[in-house]
């Protein structure tokens, strides 16, 4: 975890925040230094994004451009979004992620680059706000350039955003199990209102057999991930009845403890 003997108001290098978010999510595995070549700034990535475009209709035909878009939109902001969050919410601190290079990989965007930045500790409640401009910033620039090549409607997009990012939170919970639902959930509409996107996701209480709740993913969009050919709907697609949701996540749940038991 995040070091709490900080002095107030000290500064901490940038490399000491990364190992912290590859811990709390494998596969955002961040580097300090200068991009690579096979990296790509948020503000240039149309050559990126063409290149994951061609990948997917070559890979996935059958999806058709709901799938190409989405799926593109995912993959450009799984990355800023996690890492936001996960730096606001774990270390109390906002780097310039606007200065991200993603690494870009066939069908895939994992791994990045950052500039070296001294951060400043700050309370959470106001990074909350800071974040969130800064996040659909980065969205805002994304999107556009992806609406170029695949045309993808702005309350879709944000939908899945504001999925990204509840989907976060509950990482957080997982990294800090003392957390309660009603905390995380408030955090939750915390972010999403800052972000303008107060009804685009959520997060929901779902009851669990041996007693208590759990909170998972509120969807108010679907991936389209069910229109590739060995696709199916999600445990929580909003496609599916709430009965059928509540049956597959526990499954998914149980699953999980016996791979961690």
């Amino acid at each position: 975890m995040w070091p709490t003997e900080r002095a107030a108001g000290s500064t901490l290098p940038l490399g000491r925040l990364l190992p912290l978010l590859a811990r709390a999510l494998p596969g955002l595995e961040g580097r300090v230094g200068l991009p690579a070549p096979d990296e790509f700034a948020i503000g240039s990535a149309s050559a990126a994004i063409g290149q994951l475009l061609q990948h997917l209709r070559q890979q996935h035909p059958e999806a058709g451009p709901h799938y190409w878009g989405c799926r593109s939109w995912s993959l450009l902001l799984w990355q800023p979004a996690y890492a936001t969050v996960l730096a606001v919410e774990l270390a109390a601190v906002l780097p310039d992620f606007s200065a991200m290079q993603q690494r870009l990989l066939p069908g895939m965007v994992a791994g990045f680059s950052l500039p070296e930045q001294m951060l400043q500790p700050a309370a959470i409640a106001s990074l909350r706000q800071q974040a969130a401009r800064q996040l659909v910033e980065m969205a805002d620039c994304l999107h556009a350039q992806l609406h170029a090549q695949q045309p993808l409607h702005p309350k879709l997009a944000g939908r899945l955003l504001a999925d990204c990012v509840a989907a976060a939170l509950l990482r957080v919970q997982q990294q800090r199990p003392a957390l309660d639902n009603a905390t995380v959930t408030d955090w939750c509409r915390q972010w999403l209102d800052a972000m303008q996107l107060p009804q685009a996701s959520g997060l929901w209480p779902v009851a669990l057999e041996q007693g208590g709740e759990r909170l998972a993913l509120e969807r108010r969009a679907c991936c389209q991930h069910f229109r590739r050919c060995d696709g199916t709907l999600c445990s929580t697609c909003p496609k599916l009845k709430p009965a059928a949701r509540i049956a597959l996540l526990r499954q998914e749940w149980a699953q999980q403890d016996v791979e961690l038991a």
